[in-house]
């Protein structure tokens, strides 16, 4: 078999792990997020109107794989693997997240590999101003790019 037609197929396997692991993310956090707007009684969500976005999907993902820390993590990936990985980000859902009214991007960093992809950290990108938000992936709390680089300090 050809190498090129071998890199074909581990793409092409690559990419359903990657879909597949965004669906699981995508429909694991929505249920998260349901449990908890019913155990605290929050009303149910509203509709946004369809709003002009002034940060476009691909201006939050520049922005996000500008962070240094993002920079820092794909180069160790790259090298730690000898090139066989790459640092990444995935839209875990098209649909905007509504963070107190306001329309968010929603992305994954992911170390993506042949035979994997595996989750690192999750952000929200606002779509009015650019504000990045990072998701605790076990509580779900969102905190500022600040709190979350503190706590990789710590």
């Amino acid at each position: 078999m050809s190498s090129s037609r071998k890199s074909a197929i581990a793409g092409t396997v690559a990419g359903l792990l990657l879909a597949g692991i965004g669906a699981w993310y995508a429909s694991n956090h929505k249920a998260n997020v349901a449990a908890t707007q019913l155990s605290a009684a929050a009303p149910a969500p509203v509709t946004m109107p369809a709003a002009k976005a002034n940060v476009s999907r691909d201006q939050a993902v520049e922005k996000l794989m500008a962070l240094p820390e993002l920079k820092h993590l794909a180069d160790t990936i790259e090298k730690r693997s000898g090139g066989e990985r790459h640092g990444a980000l995935l839209e875990t859902d098209p649909a905007p997240r509504d963070v107190k009214g306001s329309p968010y991007y929603q992305l994954i960093f992911v170390e993506n590999g042949d035979d994997m992809a595996q989750a690192v950290a999750s952000f929200l990108v606002s779509h009015v101003n650019g504000e990045i938000l990072v998701e605790d992936d076990v509580s779900g709390e969102l905190m500022s790019i600040d709190q979350w680089r503190k706590g990789l300090k710590d």
